[in-house]
Protein backbone atom coordinates (compact mmCIF):
# COMPACT_ATOMS: atom_id res chain seq x y z
CA UNK A 1 0.00 0.00 0.00
CA UNK A 2 0.78 3.78 -0.50
CA UNK A 3 1.92 4.33 2.94
CA UNK A 4 3.89 1.64 3.73
CA UNK A 5 6.21 3.28 1.09
CA UNK A 6 9.14 5.60 2.44
CA UNK A 7 8.13 8.85 2.11
CA UNK A 8 10.96 9.66 -0.50
CA UNK A 9 9.79 7.63 -2.79
CA UNK A 10 6.43 8.41 -2.49
CA UNK A 11 7.51 11.34 -3.34
CA UNK A 12 9.41 10.69 -6.15
CA UNK A 13 6.69 8.38 -7.90
CA UNK A 14 4.59 11.43 -8.24
CA UNK A 15 4.11 12.40 -11.99
CA UNK A 16 5.93 15.47 -13.24
CA UNK A 17 2.32 17.20 -13.61
CA UNK A 18 1.95 16.95 -10.32
CA UNK A 19 5.13 18.70 -9.41
CA UNK A 20 3.97 21.69 -11.90
CA UNK A 21 0.93 22.20 -9.81
CA UNK A 22 3.11 22.59 -6.56
CA UNK A 23 5.40 24.78 -7.80
CA UNK A 24 2.50 27.01 -9.58
CA UNK A 25 0.70 26.87 -6.62
CA UNK A 26 3.47 28.11 -4.33
CA UNK A 27 4.26 31.15 -6.76
CA UNK A 28 0.94 32.32 -6.43
CA UNK A 29 0.26 32.03 -2.60
CA UNK A 30 3.93 33.59 -2.25
CA UNK A 31 2.89 36.47 -4.73
CA UNK A 32 -0.90 37.05 -3.43
CA UNK A 33 -0.42 40.13 -2.37
CA UNK A 34 -3.31 41.45 -3.16
CA UNK A 35 -5.69 39.86 -0.96
CA UNK A 36 -3.23 40.78 2.14
CA UNK A 37 -2.03 44.49 1.32
CA UNK A 38 -6.00 45.94 -0.58
CA UNK A 39 -7.47 47.04 2.55
CA UNK A 40 -4.19 49.05 3.69
CA UNK A 41 -3.76 50.26 0.14
CA UNK A 42 -7.08 51.68 -0.26
CA UNK A 43 -7.20 53.23 2.91
CA UNK A 44 -3.51 54.87 1.93
CA UNK A 45 -5.71 55.94 -1.20
CA UNK A 46 -8.28 57.85 1.18
CA UNK A 47 -10.83 55.55 1.47
CA UNK A 48 -12.76 54.33 4.66
CA UNK A 49 -11.90 51.03 6.02
CA UNK A 50 -15.81 50.03 5.27
CA UNK A 51 -15.24 51.21 2.16
CA UNK A 52 -11.91 48.79 1.72
CA UNK A 53 -13.33 45.93 3.45
CA UNK A 54 -16.39 46.18 0.50
CA UNK A 55 -13.77 45.65 -2.01
CA UNK A 56 -12.40 42.94 -0.38
CA UNK A 57 -15.66 41.43 0.04
CA UNK A 58 -16.18 42.03 -3.70
CA UNK A 59 -12.85 40.31 -4.47
CA UNK A 60 -14.82 36.91 -2.66
CA UNK A 61 -17.58 37.34 -4.51
CA UNK A 62 -15.36 37.44 -7.77
CA UNK A 63 -14.22 34.15 -5.75
CA UNK A 64 -16.94 32.40 -5.39
CA UNK A 65 -17.86 33.09 -9.52
CA UNK A 66 -14.58 31.85 -10.44
CA UNK A 67 -14.73 28.40 -8.81
CA UNK A 68 -17.90 27.51 -10.50
CA UNK A 69 -16.89 29.36 -14.02
CA UNK A 70 -13.66 27.53 -13.37
CA UNK A 71 -14.92 23.60 -13.38
CA UNK A 72 -16.81 23.75 -16.58
CA UNK A 73 -13.85 25.58 -18.19
CA UNK A 74 -11.65 23.24 -17.45
CA UNK A 75 -13.90 20.22 -17.94
CA UNK A 76 -15.04 21.71 -21.48
CA UNK A 77 -11.45 23.31 -22.87
CA UNK A 78 -8.84 21.14 -20.99
CA UNK A 79 -7.00 21.53 -17.51
CA UNK A 80 -4.14 23.62 -18.64
CA UNK A 81 -6.09 26.05 -21.04
CA UNK A 82 -8.15 26.63 -17.42
CA UNK A 83 -4.90 27.55 -15.35
CA UNK A 84 -3.43 29.38 -18.17
CA UNK A 85 -6.78 31.68 -18.77
CA UNK A 86 -6.64 32.32 -15.05
CA UNK A 87 -3.02 33.35 -14.14
CA UNK A 88 -2.85 35.66 -17.33
CA UNK A 89 -6.18 36.94 -16.42
CA UNK A 90 -5.29 37.64 -13.01
CA UNK A 91 -1.86 38.78 -13.90
CA UNK A 92 -3.27 41.55 -16.18
CA UNK A 93 -6.43 42.84 -13.90
CA UNK A 94 -4.04 42.85 -10.78
CA UNK A 95 -1.34 44.80 -12.59
CA UNK A 96 -4.08 47.38 -13.33
CA UNK A 97 -5.00 48.20 -9.72
CA UNK A 98 -2.87 50.71 -8.77
CA UNK A 99 -3.88 52.40 -12.13
CA UNK A 100 -6.72 52.81 -11.14
CA UNK A 101 -8.76 55.86 -10.25
CA UNK A 102 -12.03 55.66 -8.01
CA UNK A 103 -13.59 53.36 -5.61
CA UNK A 104 -16.25 51.90 -7.73
CA UNK A 105 -13.65 51.39 -10.66
CA UNK A 106 -11.30 49.94 -8.27
CA UNK A 107 -13.60 47.52 -6.47
CA UNK A 108 -15.04 46.00 -10.15
CA UNK A 109 -11.25 45.53 -11.22
CA UNK A 110 -10.32 43.64 -8.00
CA UNK A 111 -13.75 41.57 -8.27
CA UNK A 112 -12.49 40.65 -11.70
CA UNK A 113 -8.82 39.74 -10.02
CA UNK A 114 -11.01 37.23 -7.60
CA UNK A 115 -12.73 35.72 -10.86
CA UNK A 116 -9.63 35.22 -12.32
CA UNK A 117 -7.66 34.36 -9.63
CA UNK A 118 -9.63 30.86 -8.44
CA UNK A 119 -10.55 30.19 -12.02
CA UNK A 120 -7.78 27.98 -11.80
CA UNK A 121 -8.34 25.93 -8.95
CA UNK A 122 -10.85 23.47 -10.09
CA UNK A 123 -8.38 22.26 -13.02
CA UNK A 124 -5.71 22.04 -10.96
CA UNK A 125 -7.22 19.97 -8.41
CA UNK A 126 -8.48 17.89 -11.37
CA UNK A 127 -5.48 18.01 -12.87
CA UNK A 128 -3.78 16.01 -9.80
CA UNK A 129 -6.65 13.52 -10.06
CA UNK A 130 -6.16 12.97 -13.57
CA UNK A 131 -2.31 12.11 -13.51
CA UNK A 132 -1.67 11.23 -10.09
CA UNK A 133 -2.71 7.15 -9.66
CA UNK A 134 -5.76 6.57 -6.54
CA UNK A 135 -3.23 5.30 -3.90
CA UNK A 136 -1.00 8.05 -3.99
CA UNK A 137 -3.67 11.14 -4.18
CA UNK A 138 -3.51 11.99 -0.50
CA UNK A 139 0.33 12.27 -0.63
CA UNK A 140 -0.22 14.53 -3.80
CA UNK A 141 -2.82 16.75 -2.27
CA UNK A 142 -0.59 16.84 1.72
CA UNK A 143 2.20 18.20 -1.08
CA UNK A 144 -0.43 20.45 -2.31
CA UNK A 145 -1.23 22.11 0.83
CA UNK A 146 2.77 22.08 2.14
CA UNK A 147 3.64 24.45 -1.08
CA UNK A 148 0.50 26.14 0.21
CA UNK A 149 1.58 26.80 3.72
CA UNK A 150 5.05 27.58 2.83
CA UNK A 151 4.34 30.34 0.00
CA UNK A 152 1.55 31.64 2.33
CA UNK A 153 4.06 31.91 5.02
CA UNK A 154 7.27 33.52 3.07
CA UNK A 155 5.39 35.67 0.67
CA UNK A 156 3.68 38.43 3.32
CA UNK A 157 7.20 39.15 4.73
CA UNK A 158 8.65 39.94 0.52
CA UNK A 159 4.63 41.90 -0.15
CA UNK A 160 5.50 44.17 3.22
CA UNK A 161 8.96 45.18 2.08
CA UNK A 162 7.50 45.55 -1.48
CA UNK A 163 4.75 48.11 0.31
CA UNK A 164 7.43 49.84 2.59
CA UNK A 165 8.87 51.10 -1.17
CA UNK A 166 5.30 51.46 -2.98
CA UNK A 167 2.10 49.55 -3.02
CA UNK A 168 2.49 49.70 -7.01
CA UNK A 169 5.40 46.88 -6.47
CA UNK A 170 3.15 45.42 -4.69
CA UNK A 171 0.82 44.78 -7.18
CA UNK A 172 3.04 44.27 -10.18
CA UNK A 173 4.87 41.70 -7.99
CA UNK A 174 1.79 39.93 -7.64
CA UNK A 175 0.92 40.00 -11.52
CA UNK A 176 4.57 38.78 -12.28
CA UNK A 177 3.97 35.53 -10.16
CA UNK A 178 0.62 34.50 -11.86
CA UNK A 179 1.99 35.20 -14.80
CA UNK A 180 4.90 32.97 -14.39
CA UNK A 181 2.66 30.11 -13.14
CA UNK A 182 0.61 30.94 -16.15
CA UNK A 183 3.93 30.21 -18.48
CA UNK A 184 5.25 27.19 -16.67
CA UNK A 185 1.43 25.90 -17.22
CA UNK A 186 1.49 26.31 -20.87
CA UNK A 187 5.21 24.97 -21.33
CA UNK A 188 4.67 22.25 -18.97
CA UNK A 189 1.67 20.72 -18.42
CA UNK A 190 -0.49 18.32 -21.44
CA UNK A 191 -2.49 19.57 -23.54
CA UNK A 192 -5.55 18.59 -25.44
CA UNK A 193 -8.77 18.13 -23.53
CA UNK A 194 -9.83 16.31 -20.70
CA UNK A 195 -10.33 12.22 -20.47
CA UNK A 196 -14.46 11.15 -21.59
CA UNK A 197 -16.69 8.68 -19.99
CA UNK A 198 -19.70 7.72 -21.54
CA UNK A 199 -22.76 9.30 -18.92
CA UNK A 200 -25.03 6.51 -17.08
CA UNK A 201 -28.20 5.68 -19.25
CA UNK A 202 -29.49 7.38 -16.26
CA UNK A 203 -28.65 10.56 -16.41
CA UNK A 204 -28.49 11.01 -19.94
CA UNK A 205 -32.66 9.93 -19.77
CA UNK A 206 -32.73 12.64 -17.58
CA UNK A 207 -31.16 15.10 -19.60
CA UNK A 208 -28.09 15.88 -16.49
CA UNK A 209 -25.18 17.35 -17.15
CA UNK A 210 -22.47 19.87 -16.27
CA UNK A 211 -23.40 21.29 -12.67
CA UNK A 212 -26.47 19.64 -12.34
CA UNK A 213 -25.47 16.56 -12.10
CA UNK A 214 -23.02 17.43 -9.41
CA UNK A 215 -26.06 19.19 -7.66
CA UNK A 216 -27.84 16.05 -7.86
CA UNK A 217 -25.28 13.97 -5.99
CA UNK A 218 -27.00 13.67 -3.01
CA UNK A 219 -23.74 11.79 -1.13
CA UNK A 220 -21.70 14.50 -2.23
CA UNK A 221 -23.89 17.35 -1.15
CA UNK A 222 -23.16 15.88 2.34
CA UNK A 223 -19.50 16.25 1.78
CA UNK A 224 -19.63 19.86 0.42
CA UNK A 225 -21.95 20.46 3.77
CA UNK A 226 -18.84 19.53 5.87
CA UNK A 227 -16.71 21.34 4.02
CA UNK A 228 -18.96 24.52 4.43
CA UNK A 229 -18.89 23.54 8.32
CA UNK A 230 -14.83 22.76 8.46
CA UNK A 231 -14.13 26.16 6.51
CA UNK A 232 -16.77 27.95 8.74
CA UNK A 233 -14.73 26.83 11.85
CA UNK A 234 -11.40 27.09 10.45
CA UNK A 235 -11.57 30.38 9.57
CA UNK A 236 -12.39 31.96 13.03
CA UNK A 237 -8.60 31.29 13.73
CA UNK A 238 -8.75 34.81 11.67
CA UNK A 239 -11.77 36.04 12.73
CA UNK A 240 -12.94 35.74 16.44
CA UNK A 241 -9.54 34.10 17.47
CA UNK A 242 -7.30 37.33 17.66
CA UNK A 243 -10.43 39.29 19.32
CA UNK A 244 -10.05 36.58 22.04
CA UNK A 245 -6.46 37.21 22.07
CA UNK A 246 -6.75 40.93 22.74
CA UNK A 247 -9.92 40.27 25.16
CA UNK A 248 -7.48 37.94 26.86
CA UNK A 249 -5.12 41.37 27.76
CA UNK A 250 -2.69 40.50 24.94
CA UNK A 251 -0.70 42.50 21.77
CA UNK A 252 -0.85 41.45 18.18
CA UNK A 253 2.51 39.46 18.79
CA UNK A 254 1.30 37.04 20.52
CA UNK A 255 -1.50 36.27 17.72
CA UNK A 256 1.42 36.18 15.08
CA UNK A 257 3.16 33.86 17.33
CA UNK A 258 0.13 31.79 17.25
CA UNK A 259 -0.78 31.83 13.72
CA UNK A 260 3.22 30.68 12.98
CA UNK A 261 3.18 28.03 15.50
CA UNK A 262 0.12 26.97 13.22
CA UNK A 263 2.22 27.31 10.11
CA UNK A 264 4.87 25.12 11.30
CA UNK A 265 3.53 22.33 12.86
CA UNK A 266 1.63 22.00 8.86
CA UNK A 267 5.13 22.70 7.09
CA UNK A 268 6.55 19.65 9.98
CA UNK A 269 4.04 16.83 10.51
CA UNK A 270 1.01 16.97 7.49
CA UNK A 271 3.50 15.04 5.23
CA UNK A 272 4.12 12.20 7.71
CA UNK A 273 0.76 11.91 9.04
CA UNK A 274 -0.98 10.87 6.03
CA UNK A 275 1.22 7.67 5.58
CA UNK A 276 -1.20 6.95 8.18
CA UNK A 277 -4.26 8.47 7.56
CA UNK A 278 -4.23 7.36 3.75
CA UNK A 279 -4.62 3.88 4.53
CA UNK A 280 -7.97 4.69 6.83
CA UNK A 281 -11.70 4.95 5.55
CA UNK A 282 -12.02 8.40 4.51
CA UNK A 283 -15.04 9.18 5.94
CA UNK A 284 -13.93 8.14 9.57
CA UNK A 285 -10.91 10.32 8.86
CA UNK A 286 -12.40 13.23 8.20
CA UNK A 287 -15.53 12.79 10.87
CA UNK A 288 -12.51 12.84 13.11
CA UNK A 289 -10.80 15.82 11.91
CA UNK A 290 -13.57 17.82 11.94
CA UNK A 291 -14.66 16.33 16.07
CA UNK A 292 -10.99 17.49 17.11
CA UNK A 293 -11.15 20.96 15.06
CA UNK A 294 -14.91 21.75 16.82
CA UNK A 295 -13.09 20.49 20.29
CA UNK A 296 -9.71 22.76 19.54
CA UNK A 297 -12.01 25.44 19.00
CA UNK A 298 -13.88 25.08 21.85
CA UNK A 299 -10.88 25.30 24.05
CA UNK A 300 -10.00 28.29 22.88
CA UNK A 301 -12.87 29.94 24.56
CA UNK A 302 -12.09 28.63 27.88
CA UNK A 303 -8.39 29.29 28.19
CA UNK A 304 -6.65 32.98 28.39
CA UNK A 305 -2.88 31.59 29.16
CA UNK A 306 -0.80 32.01 26.60
CA UNK A 307 0.51 28.15 26.95
CA UNK A 308 -2.72 27.44 27.07
CA UNK A 309 -3.77 29.04 23.86
CA UNK A 310 -0.84 28.14 21.92
CA UNK A 311 -1.89 24.20 23.44
CA UNK A 312 -5.62 24.69 21.54
CA UNK A 313 -3.86 25.80 18.47
CA UNK A 314 -2.05 22.54 18.56
CA UNK A 315 -5.20 20.51 18.98
CA UNK A 316 -7.02 22.23 15.84
CA UNK A 317 -3.79 22.35 13.73
CA UNK A 318 -3.52 18.14 14.20
CA UNK A 319 -7.04 18.36 13.24
CA UNK A 320 -6.46 20.37 10.11
CA UNK A 321 -3.41 18.10 9.02
CA UNK A 322 -5.72 15.10 9.70
CA UNK A 323 -8.84 15.90 7.71
CA UNK A 324 -7.53 18.27 5.14
CA UNK A 325 -5.67 15.86 2.66
CA UNK A 326 -7.90 13.11 2.75
CA UNK A 327 -10.85 16.20 2.07
CA UNK A 328 -9.19 17.19 -0.62
CA UNK A 329 -8.60 14.55 -2.42
CA UNK A 330 -12.14 12.75 -1.55
CA UNK A 331 -13.77 14.26 -4.24
CA UNK A 332 -12.59 11.74 -6.58
CA UNK A 333 -14.97 9.16 -5.60
CA UNK A 334 -17.69 11.44 -6.37
CA UNK A 335 -16.67 12.89 -9.94
CA UNK A 336 -16.48 10.99 -13.27
CA UNK A 337 -13.59 11.87 -15.90
CA UNK A 338 -15.53 14.29 -17.23
CA UNK A 339 -17.01 15.92 -14.45
CA UNK A 340 -13.48 16.36 -12.29
CA UNK A 341 -13.39 20.04 -12.76
CA UNK A 342 -17.02 20.71 -12.01
CA UNK A 343 -16.77 18.69 -9.03
CA UNK A 344 -13.55 20.19 -7.73
CA UNK A 345 -15.68 23.46 -8.71
CA UNK A 346 -18.16 22.83 -6.93
CA UNK A 347 -15.74 22.01 -3.34
CA UNK A 348 -14.34 25.71 -4.26
CA UNK A 349 -17.60 26.88 -3.68
CA UNK A 350 -18.32 25.30 -0.38
CA UNK A 351 -15.21 26.48 0.81
CA UNK A 352 -15.72 30.17 -0.44
CA UNK A 353 -19.48 30.01 1.19
CA UNK A 354 -17.52 28.59 4.56
CA UNK A 355 -14.90 31.42 4.49
CA UNK A 356 -17.76 34.07 3.92
CA UNK A 357 -19.81 33.02 6.59
CA UNK A 358 -16.81 32.33 9.35
CA UNK A 359 -16.22 36.04 10.11
CA UNK A 360 -19.68 37.71 9.57
CA UNK A 361 -21.36 35.07 11.59
CA UNK A 362 -18.70 34.04 14.03
CA UNK A 363 -17.99 38.36 14.54
CA UNK A 364 -21.98 38.54 15.19
CA UNK A 365 -22.01 35.46 17.79
CA UNK A 366 -18.58 36.74 19.44
CA UNK A 367 -20.03 39.91 20.12
CA UNK A 368 -23.29 38.77 21.40
CA UNK A 369 -21.53 36.19 23.56
CA UNK A 370 -17.93 34.57 23.62
CA UNK A 371 -18.63 31.24 25.24
CA UNK A 372 -22.03 30.44 22.86
CA UNK A 373 -19.83 31.80 20.15
CA UNK A 374 -17.09 28.89 20.87
CA UNK A 375 -19.44 26.16 21.30
CA UNK A 376 -21.46 27.16 18.39
CA UNK A 377 -17.82 26.43 16.72
CA UNK A 378 -18.02 23.15 18.31
CA UNK A 379 -21.74 22.69 17.26
CA UNK A 380 -21.02 23.39 13.37
CA UNK A 381 -17.92 21.19 13.69
CA UNK A 382 -19.97 17.99 14.78
CA UNK A 383 -22.32 18.76 12.35
CA UNK A 384 -20.03 18.30 9.75
CA UNK A 385 -18.49 15.42 11.03
CA UNK A 386 -22.15 13.56 10.87
CA UNK A 387 -22.32 15.01 7.68
CA UNK A 388 -19.26 13.29 6.18
CA UNK A 389 -20.19 10.30 7.36
CA UNK A 390 -22.99 9.67 5.49
CA UNK A 391 -21.22 11.32 2.39
CA UNK A 392 -20.57 7.52 0.71
CA UNK A 393 -20.22 7.98 -2.93
CA UNK A 394 -22.28 5.07 -4.49
CA UNK A 395 -21.73 3.58 -8.22
CA UNK A 396 -22.69 5.38 -11.71
CA UNK A 397 -22.69 2.94 -13.64
CA UNK A 398 -20.73 4.74 -16.24
CA UNK A 399 -18.02 3.24 -18.88
CA UNK A 400 -15.18 4.75 -19.96
CA UNK A 401 -14.13 5.12 -23.73
CA UNK A 402 -10.99 6.19 -25.53
CA UNK A 403 -9.58 9.45 -24.68
CA UNK A 404 -9.85 11.92 -28.18
CA UNK A 405 -6.94 11.69 -30.45
CA UNK A 406 -5.85 15.22 -29.52
CA UNK A 407 -5.29 14.54 -25.80
CA UNK A 408 -1.82 15.16 -25.24
CA UNK A 409 0.12 12.10 -23.36
CA UNK A 410 0.93 12.84 -19.48
CA UNK A 411 4.83 13.05 -18.85
CA UNK A 412 6.17 9.50 -17.66
CA UNK A 413 6.96 9.78 -13.85
CA UNK A 414 10.01 11.73 -12.51
CA UNK A 415 12.98 9.22 -11.22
Amino acid sequence: MAGEDPLRRRLQDLPRSAWVIFSGMFLIKFGNFLNVFLVLFLVAQGFSAFQAGVALGVVGVGAFIGNAVGGTVADRFGRRTAIAVSMFGSSAATALVPLTDGLLATTALVGLVGVFAQLYRPAAGALLIDVVPEKQRVTAFAVLRLAINVGMAVGPLVGGLLSGASYTYVFLGDALFSFAFGVLALSTLPGGRPPVETPAPQAAAKGKGGYREVLSDRPYLLFLGSMVAATFVYGQSTATLPLHVTDAGFDNKVYGLLLGLNALLCVVIELPLTKHTERRNPRRVIAAGLALLGIGMALTGAVQAVWLLALTVVVWTVAETVYTPIANAYPAEFSPAHLRGRYQGAEGIAHTLGGALGPAVGGLLYSISPPLHWTACAAVAGLGALLVLGAKPGSRGEVSTPQPAETTPEPAPAA
